[in-house]
């Protein structure tokens, strides 16, 4: 697949102010001048392609350039307008002034002589610029096309300057694996979808979708005729996550996947206690019996920092008891390993390659729809409480 591209920088501004008039007229020039002939010197057609706008914030340079990668992968999937903006801090040496750069990007098939091409246009941004970027999100927006804000990086929730960021675009992506204070900010998570939805704008958490693979194998456990009766006979629920040394703590995943269990099953939360390695939230089912779901954390890598690393499942109903257990396995710990057993017999053995590491592919599940995600709210309001109650031994 050859590419085609064409760029220009943007004369550097001053202070704090981007002029946006003078981006959209680089990008009409070079529309109007683009080269359209290939390596080859054969004539190709250009096809202005958009189905959306993508505005990317990365709050640091390795950020942006990770991200810069990944709009070259979904290009093909989802052509769009991109706004990357970088903050830059300008005080750190060698760091320049902000500045602006548009570009046309295109892909041309072998033997091809029509290209879609999408633009992109590259921001500078002080650190500090909050205030600025409203100004900037809603003129570069596509008329009549969704917008995406996608922010990369500890997002700024308790600022009051990001509603108004966010109120700016249509759906705006976090990720909960990437937060400073990840109990405090699970709780102003909450605060904040609420407030985005009276004005009709979608949050959505890209570490929801990580824990998708999890829910599927908690469905198919209890789906199988023998092991249904565990379902309300459920007395002990182990969950371990990844910690890396030296960070802290971030009990997202496990705490949106017991907010999603226990909307569905209608508990209730019962009290809480210290566990070694993390705690314990003692939940009652409908019929009020207790079900002590522990959250505890396992020394690993780097790469699995906050990820799930198993569940496991206790049921007990007279003389009868099962144990199910849900983990991760394999060299990198990608395959997704179920194994449902009573004191008899394995009930149920079953195992996938859990793909959903991959950025890109968590992206193209968040820009496929504009819809809220009724699941994802249930399960949050769930954890936003559960985090408030637990945040003494998660923090």
């Amino acid at each position: 697949m050859a590419e085609l591209q064409t760029r220009r920088l943007l004369p550097r501004v001053e202070g704090t102010t981007i002029d946006v008039d003078a981006i959209e007229r680089e990008l009409a020039d070079l529309w109007r001048s683009s080269g359209r002939f290939d390596a080859r010197g054969v004539e190709v057609a250009l096809s202005r392609t958009s189905v959306l706008t993508l505005f990317v914030y990365a709050i640091d340079s390795e950020r942006a350039e990770q991200a810069k990668e990944l709009i070259d992968q979904l290009s093909g999937e989802h052509p769009s307008r991109v706004v990357l903006l970088t903050a830059m801090d300008q005080k750190a040496p060698g760091q320049e002034q902000p500045a602006a750069e548009v570009s046309i990007q295109c892909k041309l098939g072998v033997a091809e002589r029509y290209a879609p091409c999408y633009e992109q246009i590259t921001i500078g941004m002080p650190t500090n610029a909050l205030d600025l970027l409203p100004s900037l999100l809603i003129p570069l927006a596509l008329p009549d096309l969704p917008s995406f804000l996608w922010w990369m990086g500890p997002p700024p929730l308790d600022d009051r300057r990001f509603l108004r960021v966010a109120w700016a675009v249509d759906r705006v992506i976090v990720d909960s694996l990437d937060f400073a204070r990840p109990v405090h900010d699970l709780v102003l998570t909450r605060r904040l979808y609420d407030q985005l939805r009276t004005q009709d704008t979608i949050l959505s958490d890209l570490n929801w979708a990580r824990i998708a693979p999890w829910q599927e194998m908690t469905a198919r456990i209890f789906e199988v005729p023998q092991s249904r009766w565990a379902l309300d006979a459920l007395t002990d629920v182990w969950v371990v996550s990844g910690r890396f040394e030296h960070r802290p703590l971030n009990p997202s995943q496990a705490l949106l996947y017991l907010g999603w269990m226990g909307s569905r099953l209608g508990w209730e939360f019962d009290d809480a206690m210290s566990r070694p390695e993390g705690c314990c939230l003692c939940m009652k089912d409908a019929a009020g019996q207790r079900i002590e779901w522990n959250i505890c954390f396992e020394p690993y890598a780097a790469r699995l920092h906050g990820h799930l690393l198993s569940v496991r499942f206790q049921a007990r109903q007279g003389s009868e008891q099962a144990t199910f257990t849900i983990a991760r396995g394999g060299v990198e710990r990608g395959t997704v390993k179920l194994r449902a057993q009573n004191e008899q017999q394995v009930l149920l053995e079953y195992a996938f390659h859990h793909s959903l590491f991959d950025l890109r592919r968590l992206l193209v599940r968040e820009l496929q729809t504009l819809a809220a995600d009724p699941l994802y709210e249930a399960a949050l309001r769930e954890a936003e409480g559960l985090a408030s109650v637990a945040k003494q031994w998660l923090e």
